[in-house]
């Protein structure tokens, strides 16, 4: 609020557009958690407790979720919350940028790589990405979904 007339007007002055904005922000945590719930599962559940349901389910949760957030693209503007950047974008991106750095398959989600190209090339982003991520490859675990 302090900046709010400086740079990118992050939170919306319009209530509907700011509740939006508010909701994507915070269901950015649930995207975030079934991503570790999927790819992770091996690496925090002990050998003998792991089951391959389990490991099935989280990704088709995962999966689901995904689907999810490729639907709210729909129409709503290049955003997660419409026609502008917002406090949304900054939360949520690196999530989403987590998604494609595993291998989401950007055949199958058009619009969420469309919002991952456009908001990639950002100035603020380019600054911030990680050092490892530009000189690396990144990983297949999502190649099929």
């Amino acid at each position: 609020d302090q900046f709010k007339s400086q740079g990118n007007k992050l939170i919306p002055d319009n209530k509907a557009e700011s509740a939006l904005m508010y909701q994507r922000m915070f269901e950015g945590l649930t995207l975030f958690q079934k991503i570790a719930q999927s790819l992770f599962y091996t690496r925090f559940v002990p050998e003998n407790e792991r089951h391959d349901s389990a490991v099935k389910r989280n990704r088709d949760d995962l999966k689901a979720e995904v689907k999810l957030w490729e639907g709210y693209l729909q129409g709503t503007g290049p955003y997660l919350a419409g026609k502008n950047f917002s406090l949304a974008d900054v939360i949520v991106f690196p999530v989403i940028a987590f998604l494609f750095r595993f291998g989401l398959n950007e055949e199958h989600y058009p619009k969420l790589a469309a919002y991952h190209n456009t908001v990639k090339d950002r100035p603020s982003i380019k600054n911030t990405w990680p050092s490892n991520w530009k000189d690396t490859p990144g990983q297949d675990a999502l190649k099929d979904f």
